[in-house]
């Protein structure tokens, strides 16, 4: 299987806070990566370098072998890194309809085809009958599933999600594991951040586990929950 997304030693300080060390992975193309630790342990601040809304000290970023290291995000976007954040990025203020069809127009350029996949990604997410509602109206779940739909209008090759469980019930969780599992099927490849490891181990083929910014642990899902350091690190035993 070939990698379509490398990170290689990337350093991110903040004055003398050191956020990420010397940080190094590849993800396979088709795969499910976990990105899982503490909060504070720099997962976010990882997610925002690879799209470019910061820049490293040291270290690059590969996607499909292509440098992006130095690549603005809007850049990244056009190559196919989508990003669905932790906390809501829509516009408030537009309806869930422009929301999606925003970013279909500034992938396409060509308005038909813009509404086109917009109607499809609403139609995927299941907001179809929200189309004309506020997102300040919609529930938590019905939020992130307009991120969702933000995402898969853009065609990406890697989908980045940032907690995308935060805020779910257990039944509202199980669905978005399912559209990931869908959607991973049908060839995007996903990174998914999370800092609850019952989630990933349901979806993930391998987990990074970060801890104070530094990679502590890297494999399969039930070999990671074994991993001493991961143990000690969770629960606080050695």
């Amino acid at each position: 299987m070939s990698e379509i997304l490398k990170c290689e030693e990337i350093t991110k300080k903040f004055g003398g806070l050191t956020a990420l060390n010397k940080v190094s992975f590849n993800v396979d193309r088709g795969e499910i990566f976990g990105i899982i630790g503490p909060n504070g342990s720099g997962k976010t601040t990882l997610l925002n370098v690879i799209t470019g809304l910061l820049k490293p000290e040291e270290g690059r970023i590969l996607l499909d072998s292509k440098d992006i290291t130095n690549l603005k995000p809007h850049e990244r976007v056009k190559l196919g890194i989508a990003r669905m954040f932790q906390g809501m990025r829509v516009f408030p203020y537009l309806p869930v309809y422009l929301n999606v069809e925003l970013v279909a127009r500034a992938v396409y350029g060509d308005v038909r085809l813009a509404r086109a996949k917009t109607s499809w990604a609403l139609t995927m997410s299941g907001l179809l009958p929200e189309a004309g509602e506020l997102p300040t109206k919609l529930t938590p779940y019905k939020l992130r599933m307009l991120e969702f739909a933000r995402i898969l209008v853009s065609n990406p090759k890697v989908a980045l999600l940032d907690e995308p469980f935060a805020g779910l019930t257990s039944g509202e969780a199980e669905t978005m594991i399912d559209l990931v599992k869908k959607f991973n099927s049908l060839g995007i490849t996903f990174v998914v951040v999370e800092h609850k490891l019952r989630y990933l181990m349901k979806i993930a083929n391998r987990v990074m586990v970060l801890n104070q910014g530094v990679k502590i642990a890297e494999g399969k899902p039930e070999d990671v929950v074994r991993n001493p350091q991961v143990i000690e690190v969770y629960l606080g035993v050695s």
